[in-house]
């Protein structure tokens, strides 16, 4: 088995209008609700279309949207793609989001990391067809890992932005605030342990990274399942150029997580530092944009 290669990533239309499409999820998946892909769609009438892809959590949709928005009157085509277990794709008796934080079985979640990608995947592929021209991916915190998979698994993504995000889940799972949930369980199962996880990603993590020749990673051939959905196993295939921001005061994302996807990307880069916190990054969301369009249409030579 391989990493989201195994599956279909042709989109299938289930519903479709100017502002909306429900496309089928090609993942196979338990719950009903994230069976279908929800992606609202901004038409610009030209050959860039942009996908964007949300973090986790419950923030609403009117604030999510700016970015696919904003760029539609910039002049991309640009959608906004709903993750498997998030919003109305939430399975019932869930919040949107809880269910990347409500396990620490790598499994599970290497489940789930690889259903958003298959999603982002798919959707790619409908907003080719359905607009044609250069497709280009920007991913927003969790939505930045997962569209780092999906960089890596693609060669036609003309422009890749990252916002507030990284890997490495040694910093992430024992550094980040939102991972404390993790911790608690962790402490209780004894699954892992601080000084276990640092051993492994110390030791074993850069023999695991330095025998990949590929993107296609085979599941359950690493020391530990984490290797094989961390993004930062995925940074060094990635061809398009990438444009990354990082939060000064990001108590989400861990400095080191960021700065260690950002130093594994191999393709023309660049990044850049927000005074900000993670969530607070949003009052900077008109630079982000503006510095991601420059990236996009000039090119890392004259990015100043």
């Amino acid at each position: 088995m391989i990493f989201a290669k195994d599956y279909d990533n042709n989109p299938i239309i289930l519903k479709e209008n100017n502002e909306m499409v429900i496309l089928k999820s090609n993942y196979p998946c338990e719950f009903s609700e994230s069976s279908k892909i929800s992606v609202y769609t901004y038409n610009a009438g030209t050959k860039k279309t942009l996908l964007f892809i949300h973090g986790l959590g419950t923030k609403n949709l009117k604030y999510l949207k700016w970015f696919p928005e904003n760029f539609a009157k910039m002049g991309y085509n640009s959608a906004l793609m709903i993750l498997p277990y998030h919003f109305d794709r939430t399975p019932k008796g869930y919040k949107s989001g809880e269910m990347f934080l409500s396990t620490t079985n790598n499994y599970i979640l290497r489940s789930r990391f690889e259903h958003s990608v298959v999603d982002i995947l798919t959707t790619l592929n409908y907003l080719k067809e359905k607009f044609d021209g250069d497709l280009y991916l920007m991913g927003f915190s969790f939505g930045g890992m997962v569209s780092t998979i999906a960089a890596s698994l693609r060669n036609d993504i003309k422009g890749l932005s990252l916002v507030v995000t990284g890997g490495n889940f040694y910093h992430i799972t024992w550094k980040s605030f939102v991972t404390g949930v993790l911790r608690v369980q962790y402490e209780e199962n004894k699954e892992c342990n601080p000084e276990k996880c640092r051993l492994y990603h110390q030791n074993d993590y850069p023999v695991y990274l330095k025998k990949l020749e590929n993107p296609e990673v085979e599941l359950d051939k690493s020391p530990i399942a984490c290797f094989e959905y961390d993004p930062l196993t995925f940074a060094k295939f990635i061809k398009t150029p990438t444009v990354m921001f990082k939060a000064l005061f990001d108590i989400f994302i861990p400095k080191n997580s960021t700065l260690d996807l950002y130093n594994a990307i191999n393709t023309r880069k660049k990044l850049y530092s927000i005074p900000s916190g993670h969530l607070t990054s949003y009052v900077y969301r008109k630079s982000i944009l503006r510095k991601t369009l420059k990236f996009f249409e000039k090119g890392l030579g004259e990015i100043k």
